[in-house]
């Protein structure tokens, strides 16, 4: 050990289980002292939000680093592996990708090296890696380069061996024909000893062979975005594809996107038996050697039951030439009467406000059913309960809808596609087998993201007028919860009265636009008792599927009305915005800059080349949102109810730089950059609200709580699970409308 040279501590957790040839070679190359950390079984009490067993072990390495004096961990943000195959997508889920960000925010006093790596086109590194080791240790780029190609090289001989040994398993289990089993999980929960209970060594104990999946060759494409999704489902295959292969799957309690994935295994191995064995602190020894042994007693006696041969059925789909193929094969046009459009409502007014949008285009809507527990159940008997609540709210629309339509109605639901790492990427593949599965007829899924039969004109006009609708939507909500607390008696049942006939009577852009002003002057005539900017603010941030309904908050949002607190949902307008900047910032990032004078420089130098282009475009879309935006809140600034100013997704990367990586895409990097600004902006306090097994909820409450209680800035956190607001979190939200309240006190408005 050279004593001149600070200890680099590497925890073993998470992508160290993979990775771990890559980091070593690269600090033994470039002559740096590390230190390999256990697991402290107390780590989990450093956690600020109830992570998956991954994560708890995660806190334990830093932990335990920590106590052996240990303050420089290397932990960098992986976004994605390298493709062994040609799959969607290989992320890392988001736990695994913000835990850098949430271990930094829960041990204050470790200092973290956490270089942004991509590794979609293999184990290259970025400039994050090289400028952060010149600056911290003063070691050239060249150096850092060498050092890095050392350590590739030494990755891909660790990953060539095992694919050989893995190939020489698979081959004498073919030979043999005895049963042999196929163990499959992520490497940090599969094949670690302290979060798998050992089972690849137990299974080996009991005779059976067994074949770590992460040594196979992929067979076929993987259709999810995530990597170790994908590697569950190749060994799947090959379980499908030979008799005397068996699938056992680690996987962890709230752990959403195995839930996505052991779905589809559900779906897929028929009547061959597998095991899915979930695995957390608390699980006892004994009682996963009891499943193995059961287990094994069925692969022993299964003689592999005949194939049922399903009955052929044909997804209703969006076809060519504006037009939607029917099960039974018809071609309709879209525009057909009998065509119907539906949107799923985790927001009523934002639901109201998209069909009115789809009326312009001429298309057909349906009406929209409010949410009720009702759904909740029918869609949790559908699904696992361990998929992210907005999926079986989905679910129990969509049957509802289908119950309910009239004869002969080909209904289409609105659905949104994308948001890897997010779980909702997986939301589409889940909801097609779910309709092929139940034999719904003439019922398809709508995406706005694909060409859905549309032509690029056709598809940017309903874009814009979607991000309209939108917009207005969030200056309604806005009205209406101002109007909750400085509204004369019945003030708000008057909104919502004139925003129906609004929308009931704007069949048009056009008369959408004549008729708004007048809207806007009768929302401006309701009669008021005090003025909204005197009264202390709270905003609620978090899940875009559960800030705005009353659903998921039961009662809640009342408790702050009855005290005076007008809350500020975090508008669908600032996640457009957010969409649209990532590709702005995303790009610069590429290029070793940040978003602003010297990238456009450079966007304008390199305006024929595809990364140009794409920050350009981004670029001009996002100035030409914010004009849209700013144009409609100074016209809805007229009724003197809005208590917020327009949305600015650029300063938000810039507050959470500091404290998340911005590459993760989706809600934790405005959730965040917003928390940071709410006492700036006039904000008294902050909720953030999830839906249950959300991971970047739980990812943004870890990092955002500390920093609010830093800050003094009252914080509330609530994961909904659609049922009744139990007597402790009303006790919580007793406190934090105290907590708002005094803060407003200290902070008067001038």
């Amino acid at each position: 050990m050279d004593h001149g040279q600070p200890v680099i501590g590497i925890p073993r957790a998470l992508l160290t289980h993979s990775l771990y040839p890559l980091y070593s070679t690269f600090f033994s190359s470039l002559g740096l002292n590390v230190a390999l950390s256990d697991v402290d079984p107390c780590g989990e009490l450093k956690s600020y939000s109830g992570f998956c067993f991954p994560a708890q072990t995660a806190h334990g390495a830093i932990l335990d680093l920590a106590k052996r004096g240990v303050d420089l961990v290397f932990l960098p943000h992986v976004k994605r592996m390298p493709q062994q195959s040609l799959c969607r997508d290989s992320h890392l889920c988001p736990i695994t990708q913000a835990s850098p960000f949430f271990l930094a925010a829960a041990f204050p006093d470790v200092r973290f090296l956490s270089p942004v790596l991509d590794f979609i086109h293999g184990y290259e590194y970025g400039p994050d890696l090289e400028g952060m080791f010149a600056s911290e240790f003063g070691i050239g780029r060249e150096r850092v380069r060498q050092a890095w190609e050392a350590a590739k090289s030494a990755q891909m001989s660790a990953e060539h061996a095992m694919q050989e040994l893995g190939q020489h398993a698979l081959e004498a289990a073919l030979s043999e024909g005895k049963p042999t089993i196929v163990l499959a999980g992520r490497s940090y929960n599969a094949y670690a000893p302290e979060a798998s209970q050992s089972v690849g060594k137990k299974l080996s104990s009991m005779g059976v062979a067994t074949i770590p999946a992460d040594c196979l060759a992929p067979i076929e494409e993987g259709p999810f975005a995530w990597h170790f999704a994908n590697q569950v489902l190749n060994a799947m295959a090959l379980a499908n594809k030979h008799p005397n292969l068996f699938l056992v799957c680690i996987s962890n309690f709230s752990c959403t996107v195995d839930a996505f994935t052991h779905a589809r295994v559900a779906s897929e191995m028929g009547s061959k038996p597998y095991l899915i064995l979930e695995i957390d602190a608390h699980t006892a020894d004994a009682g996963v050697q009891t499943r193995l042994e059961a287990f094994l007693d069925i692969v022993h006696n299964y003689q592999g039951a005949p194939v049922m041969q399903n009955t052929q059925y044909s997804l209703c789909r969006v076809g060519a030439g504006n037009t939607v193929i029917r099960s039974q094969g018809e071609r309709v046009s879209i525009h057909d009467p009998r065509v119907k459009f539906y949107f799923p409502n985790f927001s009523e007014v934002h639901a109201q406000a998209i069909a009115m949008a789809f009326r312009w285009m001429g298309l057909h809507t349906g009406e929209i059913a409010p949410l009720d527990r009702g759904q909740l159940e029918r869609g949790l008997q559908y699904t696992s309960g361990r998929e992210c609540l907005p999926l079986p709210l989905c679910i129990g629309q969509l049957l509802k809808i289908n119950k309910e339509r009239g004869q002969g109605e080909i209904a289409g639901f609105y659905m949104l596609e994308g948001g890897a790492p997010c779980v909702l990427d997986a939301y589409l593949d889940f909801l097609k087998r779910f309709i092929v599965e139940q034999h719904l007829p003439d019922f398809f899924l709508f995406v706005p993201t694909e060409e859905n039969g549309q032509s690029a004109i056709e598809r940017m006009t309903l874009a814009k007028h979607t991000a309209l609708a939108l917009l207005i939507a969030d200056l309604i909500i806005e009205v209406e919860h101002v109007l909750r607390v400085v509204g004369a008696s019945g003030s708000v049942d008057q909104l919502r009265q004139e925003w129906q006939l609004f929308i009931a009577g704007a069949d048009s852009e056009d008369r959408f636009q004549a008729e708004l002003p007048g809207f806007i002057g009768q929302i401006a005539a309701l009669p008021r008792t005090r003025d909204p900017l005197a009264c202390p603010r709270v905003v609620v941030m978090g899940d875009f599927f559960t800030r705005f309904s009353p659903f998921f908050m039961d009662g809640v949002r009342d408790l702050y009305a009855e005290q005076g607190i007008i809350l500020k949902p975090v508008d669908m307008t600032d996640l457009l915005l957010y969409h649209t900047y990532y590709g702005v910032a995303e790009t610069a990032r590429e290029w070793g800059l940040k978003p602003g004078g010297l990238a456009l420089a450079k966007a304008c130098s390199r305006i024929f080349q595809k990364d140009g282009k794409h920050y350009l475009q981004h670029w001009i879309a996002y100035q030409a949102e914010r004009r849209v935006e700013e144009d409609y809140r100074r016209l809805f600034a007229k009724t003197g109810l809005l208590v917020a100013g327009p949305n600015d997704a650029a300063s938000l990367f810039v507050k959470a730089a500091d404290h998340v990586s911005p590459g993760i895409y989706g809600e934790i990097t405005p959730t965040i950059g917003r928390g940071l600004e709410a006492e700036a902006e006039g904000y008294d306090g902050i909720i953030i609200i999830g839906p249950f097994n959300c991971l970047p909820f739980r990812i943004s409450e870890a990092i955002l709580k500390p920093l609010s209680i830093k800050h003094r800035m009252p914080v509330l956190t609530y994961e909904s699970d659609g049922y009744a607001v139990s007597p402790s979190v009303l006790r919580q939200v007793d406190v934090h409308i105290q907590q708002v309240l005094e803060h407003a006190d200290r902070n008067p408005t001038v």
